[in-house]
């Protein structure tokens, strides 16, 4: 885990414009910042598309996702993916104060939870370092078919936060 997180230190912007917090590193090792996750291919998808790019090589991506200012931490930052549900929530619970400590340190402008059941555990974190009122709607987590309905949503997110100024007008 040291290693993946030296690794996710590496795309670290300054300042983080948009924060995307995940639920956990996978179990299986993957990780979004190695490029080698779901999450990571469907991403760089829906910035493809909402910024009309040709196929990018994923170290391109990852560079561009940094210089674009955003970043992608997590609740939990050891995996929980094959945890039992009651366990998986009870360390959830355990994560928010230290989430809430990052949150206020880095106060990103936007706030995007992706996955769902944990967007009360990113709002707690968030309220705790007063910045409650940047979190945007959780998105569909791509995995177990929902890739097309996560790529939808984080393309009209993207453009949404493009239009406002949140995101650069070009991508790379």
């Amino acid at each position: 885990m040291r290693e993946l997180e030296e690794l996710r230190r590496r795309y670290r912007p300054n300042p983080i414009k948009v924060l995307f917090v995940g639920e956990s590193p996978p179990a299986r090792g993957t990780s979004f910042y190695k490029g080698d996750s779901g999450l990571a291919r469907y991403t760089k998808l829906s910035f493809q598309q909402m910024y009309s790019l040709p196929d990018l090589a994923m170290a391109d991506f990852l560079h561009g996702f940094k210089a674009a200012g955003c970043y992608l931490d997590d609740l939990c930052l050891e995996p929980v993916n094959r945890m039992k549900a009651s366990d998986r929530r009870a360390t959830w619970k355990r994560e928010v104060e230290p989430l809430a400590r990052r949150l206020e340190a880095d106060s990103p402008r936007i706030i995007v939870p992706i996955l769902r059941s944990i967007e009360s555990s990113v709002r707690q974190a968030a309220e705790r370092a007063r910045l409650l009122d940047r979190v945007r709607s959780a998105l569909l987590y791509p995995g177990m078919g929902n890739h097309w309905r996560y790529v939808a949503e984080l393309s009209r997110l993207l453009l949404e936060l493009r239009e406002a100024s949140a995101l650069p007008l070009s991508f790379l």
